[in-house]
């Protein structure tokens, strides 16, 4: 089934995307884009750095991204990374780690099989959080 979500806000339940009738779900999308855009303004540009690796990373890897690989594949300094994802992670929208170790989670895509599966428009298929 295809939707066409240009301007809809759809929410997930049970397996099946539910349109949010417009009125109903602006005065929470407002909120919403206000909340992130104040949590984004908290971090730093390696912050943010790391934060868009891992988001477009999860789009192609099958095991949860751990902080070494980051730090490897971004050229910065474990700790730093380490830092950030702990950081990331307290923030409660950007990321998740399931086991402590590797990020599972990474708004807005998961490794988990969450039932809405995706395919981007470069073609890579992924599961949304």
């Amino acid at each position: 089934m295809r939707i066409r979500v240009k301007r809809k806000m759809l929410m997930g339940i049970g397996g099946f995307m539910i349109p949010i009738p417009r009125m109903i779900a602006a005065k929470g999308l407002e909120k919403g884009v206000s909340g992130g855009k104040a949590k984004a303004a908290r971090l730093l540009a390696d912050e943010r750095k790391v934060h868009h690796f891992i988001v477009r990373k999860m789009a192609v890897v099958t095991e949860p991204i751990t902080a070494r690989l980051v730090s490897e594949e971004l050229g910065l300094e474990l700790g730093m990374v380490e830092n950030t994802i702990d950081k990331l992670e307290e923030m409660k929208t950007f990321l998740y780690r399931s086991d402590d170790l590797g990020i599972d989670w990474a708004y807005p895509l998961s490794l988990d099989n969450t039932g809405h599966r995706m395919t981007a428009s470069t073609g890579e298929r992924f599961f949304a959080a």
